[in-house]
């Protein structure tokens, strides 16, 4: 399923029109019907916007996977900034991943 048909099923599962959609996003109704069309991609700050509205993963999304996973719920309440550091943190190696767990372990008993 392409982008453009997952968000308007997505859309109208959460019954919501395109307009008011729009507005939940800061975004034109226009800018809505275009995703939706296919005519145009959203940018990716409004991707992340579109996953958390609809409490989904931009992966899905995008169709890089076809299960809509549910975005664990603390996610949802991290800054934007720390939303990027966990992604970034996901992509590290087991032992990037202990490095950066030590580092922040040493830091807190600093305290």
């Amino acid at each position: 399923m392409e982008f453009c048909e997952k968000l308007k099923l997505l859309r109208e599962e959460e019954g919501v029109t395109q307009a008011e959609l729009a507005k939940r996003l800061n975004a034109s109704q226009s800018a809505i019907a275009q995703w939706e069309a296919g005519t145009r991609m959203p940018t990716a700050q409004a991707i992340v916007a579109l996953a958390r509205y609809f409490d989904t993963s931009a992966d899905f999304l995008l169709g890089l996977v076809d299960e809509k996973l549910k975005l664990v719920p603390y996610y949802k309440n991290l800054t934007e900034r720390e939303q990027t550091f966990m992604q970034a943190y996901s992509q590290l190696s087991g032992a990037e991943k202990n490095a950066v767990a030590e580092i922040v372990r040493l830091m807190l008993e600093r305290r």
